[in-house]
């Protein structure tokens, strides 16, 4: 496991459930909305690219792993998952060896898992 990003506050201090959205051409964004030092509302938004696929598991089937390894921060994981989507389709070795299996959980759930090439941020 390696932790990439932490929530700038506590994941119980969102202001809003967060907001998974689909985007083309195979991204994906999680967007996030905290309070800032001075009281604003401040907006940040988890960019995926090059996603081959993503899941969403709600409190009552969220596991202990998941809060353990990643709440409140996104980590990447070694994981059969990982393995299961490198083995199949046609995907060439430099893409293949690119992918990562990144999770991020948040107070109360939900988990969010996405295998993807990239990530970034904007704060």
């Amino acid at each position: 496991m390696k932790e990439h990003w932490q929530l700038p506050v506590a994941a119980s201090a969102l202001l809003h459930r967060p907001e998974f959205v689909v985007l083309p051409r195979r991204e994906c964004a999680l967007k996030l909305l905290i309070e800032g030092d001075d009281g604003t509302t401040e907006a940040i938004a988890l960019q995926f690219t090059g996603v081959e696929c993503y899941k969403c598991t709600f409190l009552t089937s969220c596991t202990a792993d998941m809060f353990n390894f990643a709440y409140g921060e996104l980590v990447s994981l070694d994981s059969a998952w990982l393995d299961e989507v490198r083995s199949t389709g046609k995907k060439d070795s430099a893409a293949t060896s690119a992918l990562q299996h990144l999770m991020i959980t948040f107070d109360d759930g939900p988990c969010y898992e996405i295998v993807c090439r990239s990530w970034s941020i904007t704060e």
